[in-house]
């Protein structure tokens, strides 16, 4: 039974994948919403304070993410996706508030140019969408709302995803797709909602890490600084600059520049 307006969901099954949501619950800041667990008919769930969904999937692995709209019950006011390997770090309303003004939420991915993601522009030009280097939103954050529009986006996303994933076993590409066939908008939020640790350039804070690799203890320590730090195999490093070049230099450095 519903007790918030607003759901964190999350979709996993196994005992690994499992364990990784139950960690990442317990060591997030999450807002106090409902939060729902879609998982197969088999997993054992032992999680105090979550609704489990078990859904009989008719696909398989990373795909199964394309199934998330058919799964969830539709009388929240928006949610929040998450994959099991995220850690939510600081206040995230605002990404409910503009999935509510715009339908959905979501952060550019690392390898954001959708015609040139491992040769989706297979998949494109089947599609007949021109490459244009359409920008690639990661799905492992997602906000959204479920209204006309927006399913029309999910529902795009699930038929993509089975036409063609004997081309690409990745739901993320599909997504981005189905909001460009749709001719969907989605407000585009920062990198600190969904880092990867890949090496991208933090400004400002962190709020929700996404990576198996371990998060950095010091990775919101400085705050507003610029240039710009950035995390790259786990380490903090920080961007500084010496006889007109660039450099990165470990975290540490700052303390005496400061």
């Amino acid at each position: 039974m519903r007790k918030t307006d607003r759901a964190i969901v999350f979709m996993a099954w196994g005992e690994k994948y499992i364990n990784e949501v139950l960690a990442c619950i317990k060591r997030s800041e999450l807002p106090e919403y409902d939060i729902l667990l879609i998982t197969d008919e088999e997993t054992e769930v032992e999680i105090e304070d979550v609704v489990v969904i078990r859904r009989e999937f008719k696909t398989k692995g990373l795909m199964r993410k394309i199934e998330l709209a058919r799964a969830i019950p539709k009388e929240y006011k928006s949610y929040l996706f998450l994959d099991s390997d995220t850690r939510v770090l600081s206040d995230i309303r605002n990404g409910f508030e503009k999935a509510e003004l715009h339908g959905i939420a979501a952060s550019p991915a690392p390898h954001y140019s959708l015609d040139h993601f491992w040769g989706f522009n297979k998949v494109m030009e089947k599609e007949n969408v021109r490459e244009t280097g359409q920008l690639q939103y990661n799905t492992g954050v997602i906000f959204f709302v479920l209204n006309e529009k927006t399913l029309e986006v999910f529902h795009k996303w699930h038929e993509l995803g089975e036409n063609y994933s004997h081309m690409i076993e990745n739901d993320q590409p599909f997504f981005s797709l189905a909001m460009e066939m749709c001719g969907f908008n989605p407000y585009t939020l920062s990198i600190g909602y969904n880092y990867r640790g890949f090496g991208d350039a933090i400004s400002g804070i962190v709020r929700i890490w996404h990576s198996h690799t371990e998060m950095p203890l010091d990775i919101n320590e400085l705050g507003n600084s610029w240039p710009p730090r950035r995390v790259i195999d786990g380490k903090v490093h920080y961007t500084r600059k010496e006889n007109d070049k660039w450099y990165l230099e470990p975290v540490a450095w700052v303390k005496d520049v400061q």
